[in-house]
C-alpha cells in the first residue's frame, strides 16, 4: 500500500483510448512521482450510452487509486461526489531509493607527490 509522501515510478502507461478525453495530465512509464492521496474508486469502467445519446457507467470495478503531486486532473464526470480522477495504484512501484551515508575513504597515497617517475618501483 503507498503512503502520501511517498516516491513512485510509473510502470504502465498504456491507457484506454477514453481516458485521453477525460484526463488532463497521465503519467508516463519510467517517470518518478510523489503520492498525494490514496483513495477508493472504481476503474475499467463499462460506458453505456442511453436512447438520447447520454453517457454513463453501467458498471466499474473497485480500486484503489492514488494521486500524483506532480499532476492534478479534473473531477469524475460520472461520480455524485466530486472527487479527482485519480490513477490505479497497480500502474506503480515504490522507488527503490539509496540511502547509503556518505563515507569518506581515505585513499593511499593520495595528495603525496613523490619525485621521479610515478610508475618506477
Amino acid at each position: 500500500m503507498f503512503q502520501n509522501g511517498q516516491r513512485v515510478v510509473c510502470i504502465d502507461d498504456s491507457f484506454e483510448p477514453w481516458v485521453f478525453d477525460l484526463f488532463q495530465d497521465l503519467p508516463k512509464k519510467n517517470n518518478i512521482y510523489t503520492v498525494r492521496a490514496v483513495k477508493s474508486g472504481r476503474s475499467n469502467p463499462q460506458f453505456v450510452v442511453d436512447d438520447d445519446a447520454n453517457l454513463s457507467i453501467g458498471a466499474a470495478e473497485f480500486d484503489i487509486l492514488i494521486l500524483l503531486k506532480e499532476l492534478v486532473n479534473p473531477n469524475d464526470p460520472h461520480s455524485s461526489i466530486e472527487q479527482e480522477l485519480g490513477f490505479r495504484s497497480e500502474r506503480f512501484a515504490p522507488l527503490q531509493e539509496d540511502y547509503e551515508e556518505n563515507v569518506e575513504v581515505e585513499m593511499i597515497g593520495a595528495g603525496k607527490e613523490e619525485k621521479g617517475n610515478p610508475f618506477s618501483n
